[in-house]
């Protein structure tokens, strides 16, 4: 079944809200009522709240009575709405001009039968802006006077209001495509080509928003203060790198699991309109399961069949469950108010501001800089074009293999002992290298030569104990300074007779003194 037909079918099910009073449908939901437990709506039109059994609304999908108002509801119109069923509107009020609504009106019209809903709104914004413009600066015009001076200030005014090159770009290209099919189709008297393309700013090539190592390892220091299934969420977008609509949208059963027993995570694409299945490690495999249980033990299966659900109205850190996908906004912000409580900063000192899309920066650059093919980013972040994946191709010295081992051609182990290889060898099978080779950690002051999904780590936060650590003369100065720190530990750990500590710090310190010896050989040619 399709987006749209599931979403009419879920209407037809649900059934369409309107006040019993004024007959309007622009409600929000208040709360439940205590004694009946039912459903409690806010009328806007009305400032009235009301309940309403199911059996008493009435069922209201008349599309061509929808395209006559200035408010357009995607749900009486039988198309798919906003991911996360949050955004369901198109409000042509805000457009001021009578000419240019009405053309405009016509414009989205034609839109909606090839895009998806979230980009008429767009296209919409873009038409809110023009209007805004000309009420501005040309209150009275018509459409027969615009011409090119007018969309000349048009430009200026945009860059004056200091918006974004791609922003403008966006404006401008939207504003172009509705005045040329107003010229073709004879909505409107307007002049042919009034936007050109030279109009249109160049946006700079983008780069990457990926999150730095030290600020992801800030986050994870404090992770633990977020609700369960808030870190859950967080752990799953550090590995996967989904967008945030295709996350909160993860339906409960999306696990998947092969013959050889490696796990797969399945998921629907909105932007590329299509399913994909990616590797996952064991270790995000364990964090769904565990969110899975979560939500069987808060609803059943008919009430809620989503792998992440919303807060009820509880203050974090504290969560309570309700039967509703998450906004997009909440997990960013609760993101940000744990970085400002602990003043989680990039490398200059200021504080981090997390935005959910730079996790899925941060696994593109990642696994680029680890030496993952191409062509199997974009396969594994679902991009349709490689074009797209290029912009993940932004190399950093400090996590590239390649880059480590160009610095000095030799790679040590723990007991100081050259490691042959830096990145694994490709196997026939893209899917097969993928599986066991996708995302090696990037160390601090190394790698780690475990494949993630071959097993989970036995080491956490302890590389310098383990037979899978790796690092190059590159990291040198780092370890002579955590031998130093080391020895300090030692020293105290000793004085007032700590056992457990002596022991650890003991084996760390033996094993920085194997590497240390053995990256000195290798730049002196032994």
């Amino acid at each position: 079944m399709g987006q749209a037909q599931s979403t009419l079918l879920h209407l037809q099910t649900e059934q369409l809200i309107v006040c019993p009073k004024c007959g309007s449908n622009e409600y929000r939901k208040n709360g439940r009522n205590k004694s009946s437990k039912n459903q409690v709506y806010y009328c806007r039109q009305c400032d009235r709240s009301f309940t309403l059994e199911k059996e008493k609304l009435e069922i209201v999908i008349d599309p061509q009575a929808e395209y006559l108002k200035d408010i357009w509801d995607c749900r009486y119109l039988g198309i798919e709405g906003g991911v996360g069923k949050s955004s369901y509107k198109l409000n042509f009020a805000l457009l001021v001009q009578p000419w240019l609504r009405e053309a405009a009106k016509r414009y989205i019209k034609m839109c909606l039968s090839s895009i998806v809903f979230a980009s008429a709104q767009e296209k919409l914004y873009s038409l809110r802006t023009l209007s805004g413009f000309l009420r501005q600066d040309y209150p009275e015009i018509q459409p027969a006077e615009i011409n090119r001076d007018v969309i000349t200030n048009f430009t200026i005014y945009l860059a004056s209001r200091k918006l974004a090159y791609a922003t403008r770009h966006k404006i401008l290209c939207d504003t172009k495509l509705f005045f040329d099919a107003s010229y073709q189709l004879e909505w409107l008297d307007v002049s042919r080509y009034l936007v050109r393309q030279e109009d249109l700013p160049r946006v700079p090539k983008a780069l990457p928003r990926y999150i730095p190592e030290e600020v992801l390892r800030q986050l994870n220091e404090h992770i633990e203060e977020l609700a369960e299934p808030v870190i859950r969420m967080v752990l799953v977008l550090q590995e996967c790198g989904m967008r945030i609509s295709e996350l909160l949208n993860l339906k409960l059963d999306c696990l998947l699991q092969d013959k050889a027993g490696d796990w797969f995570l399945k998921y629907y694409q909105f932007k590329m309109k299509k399913e994909i299945t990616i590797p996952i490690s064991r270790e995000v495999v364990r964090v769904i399961q565990e969110q899975q249980r979560y939500i069987r033990q808060h609803f059943t299966p008919d009430e809620f069949d989503y792998l992440f659900c919303a807060n009820g109205g509880s203050q974090p850190p504290n969560f309570n469950p309700v039967p509703r996908v998450m906004m997009r906004k909440t997990l960013p912000k609760q993101l940000n108010r744990l970085a400002k409580e602990h003043n989680i900063c990039d490398s200059t000192g200021k504080v981090w501001h997390f935005q959910t899309h730079q996790f899925r920066h941060t696994v593109g650059t990642r696994m680029i800089n680890n030496g993952v093919p191409q062509h199997i980013v974009q396969r594994y972040l679902g991009h349709e074009s490689p074009v797209m994946t290029a912009t993940y191709a932004f190399i950093h010295d400090q996590t590239m293999k390649e880059e480590i081992a160009k610095f000095q051609g030799k790679v040590v182990n723990i007991a100081g002992q050259i490691v042959e290889s830096v990145t694994p060898e490709v196997e026939t099978a893209d899917l097969e290298w993928f599986k066991r080779n996708i995302q090696g950690q990037a160390l601090p002051n190394g790698s780690c030569a475990l494949p993630t999904i071959a097993q989970s780590c036995p080491h956490a936060n302890a590389c310098l104990t383990c037979t899978h650590f790796r690092t190059t003369a590159e990291f040198l100065g780092e370890h002579r300074k955590q031998l130093e720190d080391t020895e300090q530990l030692l020293e105290k750990a000793r004085a007032n007779g700590w056992i457990r500590q002596i022991e650890m710090n003991e084996k760390v310190s033996e094993n920085l003194r194997h590497i240390i010896e053995g990256l000195e050989g290798t730049i002196n040619g032994d």
